[in-house]
């Protein structure tokens, strides 16, 4: 690309003088611009005149040189430059971008270099020197604009042009859509719509001052307000999009555009929000958009659409499809009725019984790791239906013992459809109870499973139930998740009130509901699928006959394995689905003349600890027998591994909470994107994961919960900025949770760093003041590292404390000679990320220095989560790169490369890539920063090079990738660091510090 940092009066020239389109001076555009000019000079200056007075008066008086250069946009987007005007080291903001600014600034309210880079991945910078192009602008101005290329987010050229009549869409064709709006616009022509993302007409309907000041001509139109007023959170761009309500909702984005990094929400949400299902006002929850309507779904998929907010825009709001659920879902029951799915079931069960004739249920085997008692009175058919999904669900051997009690249909014969069970016959009908009591006898196995015979198990529900159960020596039985057979749930666990009162917990609700998904203590669990420590069964002598069976046999038994010293444990991995309607399946009135609430007080005596009646919020409390301590933890998202960056360490602060025995409810502020089998996958499941819930559901959460939780821990500052309201009356009171923030990062440092490496002012002090301003409303603050606890203090915070990042030595096994390539790991969130910054800058500047030298062995893989918007297409055809994306096992990705590089230029916290790699035994060619920020020494456990000189960061990573024994070097010392410092025992103590000490 040709390079030209010249003052403006040396590249502002006459048409076919110039060296940029941009660099054009036109006359009889600036004299009809500014009617000053025009008086002094008069109507027909020679052009040579018009040029000098614009350069000698012009700047001064804040004049345009033309139409593709904004004077007054350009100084209030780049404040410095207004300082550089008043010391008289610019002559104006032109002037400065024609001193070197072109390279990475924007110049006009309708032009953005950012996005015309990302939307134009063909445009390297070998095509633009090709073509004589200066930058990306002059490209555009040149050619791009007539080849129909996106230069603003809001002036889509297509859109533009679909308006215009035959004559105009010619004219539009020949100088491009972008000058012939301007010019339509400069002749007071009626505003045409840019892009199906503003409204122009209902903005002016909207601001009547907007529409006064455009007809005034203090703006050529509602576009050009909107993009260059001097208040842009003020706006809100068309109907569908609140600015005032994004910012409040999501208060990272506040913070981002309080930094200016984002001239406004919608900036924010059109590049990334919406791809990140962000709702952009109360009328359209794109999560509810996206998941209820496939069609949506396939459109994005198959890249017709960008994202959901598009769709509604030119589709959905066309066809009417719901932007948001038309009422609060019921609690009760779906349409489908219970009697009715129930009988579907039972229809569905007759239809197989063909084939279950032919294809016998072998239950044989010589080494049982369980046995399974069962009660059958006829249901023939559900009764296989039970069987088969038994088979199905565990394929281990299985010691299947029937107690027949007189059924009169093929159940009489069940031998001939199931090999390898123990059938006891009755001819009286027994209830469950006795059943079970009878077989326990036969029971030669250490695990025992009561199952009822009309229902379905989900596969792999008895092997968790067994993992569970075999697992943990505390624990003497396991019960499962029971699902109604319309498809609510019929119990998450059962509690036992003060009056001896019995409650199945979730009974109606959602089967997905956060509250029946996480694993814990329960007073007693349903027999329908209830798995025992056979040893336990006969210490207390089964169930006791004289209660019905159901939930009163069900609670006396509980009651009697808490008393033997064993616990329950509920585990929804055990989906259990009911085949018959409840109402229809009540057990034979066999109660004893006394209420069984009050048999079970009498048996009993109240439960070990006081509750009240069956109210949800106490419920809350009485879900669980355990006493641990509870801590609510708050994200931007459910922090899956995969979404990297801050995401990975709060997910290992959560396990590691769990494993010291602390009851963590996880709670997003943001809507999530993921589904709930990639949620669970990467949750401990002794957490409880609010997926179904974002910032407005906090408060009510709250409130319900009053008391229930020991800490609330809060990561990012800037979540903290967003609930401050809900947590000032908390940290008011002198009883209510410990309050945690947790800062992953001080994002002041990391800008600081990057206005220094964009050679801007910033005040960093000024910056760190704002971002702590809540802190005061914490009882600890925790920093990731020594040196930004020490920042903290500095800051004037107490009680600061240091959780760095845990990660478990586990070195990939191969050699030296068997590795080859490098690795560059990390999840790019936005364009402007480090990450971003650090990949673009090595891949342009770094990486074709090192193929001088390696040639054929260069290779960088690319790994790591993108976020929707975010494009590395103009990576995708580069001879020695290979993306691969999120990958999920990283051993293999670790063990094939032989070394990784961390070329981050600005950042905060500490490098978590790092300490992963070293983990897996890696050495790391990074920063001198990343070495700073982990306390390590260069040479010793990472090689630490300096970023402003890319010919010696190149000469150290060709240095490391042929130096076996500084390879060997660095693997051995960093994985000396990990296993000293990073270890599960070190943090663990750091958790424990900060939430009890």
């Amino acid at each position: 690309m040709p390079d030209a940092v010249l003052p403006a009066h040396e590249l502002l020239k006459p048409a076919g003088e110039a060296l940029a389109a941009w660099a054009v001076f036109d006359p009889a555009w600036y004299l009809a611009a500014y009617p000053d000019a025009r008086a002094d000079l008069g109507e027909t200056a020679p052009q040579a005149a018009v040029l000098e007075f614009y350069l000698e008066h012009g700047q001064r008086r804040g004049h345009s040189p033309s139409v593709w250069f904004d004077e007054a946009w350009y100084r209030d987007m780049y404040p410095d430059v207004v300082d550089a005007v008043r010391d008289g080291r610019v002559q104006s903001g032109f002037d400065a971008y024609c001193r070197g600014e072109y390279r990475m600034r924007s110049p006009h309210w309708l032009f953005s270099d950012p996005l015309y880079r990302i939307c134009s991945p063909d445009l390297s910078e070998e095509v633009l020197a090709a073509g004589g192009n200066l930058n990306f602008y002059d490209h555009f101005l040149k050619t791009g604009a007539r080849e129909g290329r996106i230069g603003h987010l809001l002036f889509d050229p297509a859109t533009y042009r679909a308006q215009l009549d035959a004559g105009d869409a010619e004219a539009a064709d020949a100088i491009g859509c972008h000058l012939h709006y301007l010019s339509h616009l400069a002749a007071d022509r009626p505003e045409p719509a840019t892009s199906i993302c503003f409204d122009a007409v209902w903005y002016l309907l909207r601001y009547k001052e907007v529409a006064a000041a455009v007809a005034a001509g203090a703006f050529l139109g509602a576009l050009h307000h909107y993009l260059a007023n001097p208040t842009p959170s003020a706006f809100d761009p068309l109907p569908e999009f609140s600015e005032a309500w994004y910012l409040r909702q999501y208060g990272d984005i506040h913070g981002v555009v309080q930094a200016r990094a984002r001239r406004n929400g919608y900036e924010h949400f059109l590049l990334h929000g919406a791809g990140e299902l962000r709702s952009p006002g109360p009328t359209i929850d794109l999560g509810y958009y996206v998941r209820t309507h496939e069609a949506v779904r396939a459109e994005i998929a198959d890249g017709r659409v960008a994202n959901g907010f598009l769709h509604y825009l030119t589709v959905g709001r066309r066809l009417g499809l719901a932007p948001l659920p038309a009422a609060p879902l019921p609690p009760g029951p779906p349409a489908v009725t219970e009697q009715q799915a129930a009988v579907l079931h039972g229809l569905r069960a007759e239809a197989m019984l063909a084939g279950a004739a032919r294809a016998v249920l072998d239950f044989t085997g010589e080494t049982p790791a369980v046995s399974v008692i069962m009660l059958l009175r006829d249901r023939f058919a559900l009764t296989l239906t039970t069987l088969a999904s038994l088979r199905a669900s565990y394929r281990g051997d299985i010691e299947l013992i029937l107690v027949d009690a007189g059924s009169s249909d093929d159940t009489r014969r069940i031998g001939r459809f199931v090999r390898g069970a123990r059938v006891l016959r009755f001819d009286v009908a027994l209830d469950f109870n006795r059943a079970a009591n009878a077989a326990l006898n036969c029971v030669t196995t250490d695990a025992v499973l009561l199952l009822d015979s009309a229902v379905e198990l989900a596969p792999g529900a008895l092997d968790a139930a067994l993992g569970r159960l075999l697992g943990d020596p505390g624990i003497g039985a396991v019960g499962g998740k029971l699902m109604r057979a319309h498809g609510r749930l019929e119990a998450a666990g059962c509690m036992v009130w003060g009056d001896g009162t019995l409650l199945a917990y979730q009974c109606d609700a959602d089967p997905l509901a956060p509250e029946a998904n996480f694993v814990r203590d329960v007073d007693f669990c349903s027999a329908q699928f209830l798995l025992l420590r056979a040893d336990i069964a006969r210490q207390v002598e089964g169930f006791d006959d004289g209660l019905p069976a159901g939930l009163a046999a069900d609670a006396d038994l509980g009651r009697r394995i808490a008393a033997a010293g064993a616990r329950v444990v509920y585990d929804p991995a055990a989906l259990v689905t009911r085949l018959t309607a409840t109402t229809a399946d009540a057990p034979p009135d066999t109660a004893e003349d006394d209420a069984p609430a009050a048999a079970l007080l009498r048996r009993h005596g109240t439960v070990p600890r006081p509750r009240g009646s069956a109210e949800p919020r106490a419920q809350i409390f009485a879900r669980t027998t355990e006493t641990a301590r509870r801590v609510l933890f708050i994200d931007d998202t459910i922090p899956l591994r995969a979404l990297g960056s801050g995401f990975v360490r709060s997910n290992d602060l959560i396990q590691v909470m769990t494993l010291l025995g602390y009851r963590v409810t996880v709670f997003p502020l943001n809507p999530v994107p993921s589904g709930p089998a990639t949620i669970y996958a990467d949750m401990p499941d002794t957490a409880e994961v609010m997926h179904d819930r974002s910032a407005d559901a906090l408060e009510a959460l709250l409130d319900e919960r009053r008391g229930y939780y020991d800490a609330i821990w809060v990561a990012r500052t800037h979540n903290l900025d967003r609930i401050a309201p809900l947590l000032r009356p908390i940290a008011a009171g002198t009883r209510g949770p410990r309050i945690v923030l947790d800062t992953e990062a001080v994002v002041a440092l990391r800008q600081a760093m990057l206005a220094a490496l964009k050679g801007t002012p910033f005040d960093t002090g000024a910056a760190l003041a704002q971002e702590f301003a809540n802190a005061a409303l914490c009882h600890r603050v925790v920093a990731v590292n020594a040196q930004e606890a020490g920042t903290l203090r500095g800051c004037g915070l107490a009680n600061v404390a240091v959780v760095g990042h845990w990660r478990e030595a586990q070195p990939s096994p191969r050699s030296f000679i068997d590795r080859g390539g490098m690795l560059f790991l990390g999840a790019i969130h936005e364009d402007d990320s480090p990450n971003r910054d650090a990949l673009d800058w090595f891949v342009r500047d770094v990486l074709p220095l090192v193929e001088q030298t390696l040639g054929w062995e260069t290779r960088l893989t690319v790994a790591g989560f993108a976020a929707p918007g975010v494009s590395l297409q103009a990576y995708r055809d580069h001879p020695r790169i290979t993306l691969r994306g999120p990958v999920d096992d990283l051993l293999p990705l670790y063990n094939a490369h032989r070394i990784v590089v961390a070329p981050t230029r600005y950042a905060a916290g500490v490098p978590y890539k790092v300490h992963e790699a070293a983990s897996y035994g890696v050495p790391v060619a990074g920063t001198t920063l990343l070495c700073a920020q982990l306390g390590w020494q260069d040479g010793r456990e990472m090689l630490a090079l300096d970023p402003a000189d890319p010919a010696a960061f190149a000469k150290g990573i060709v240095a490391l990738y042929r130096d076996a024994a500084l390879w060997q070097t660095l693997r051995d010392n960093a994985l000396a660091r990990i296993l000293t410092e990073n270890g599960r025992a070190n943090y663990e103590t750091a958790v424990r510090q900060v939430l009890e000490d």
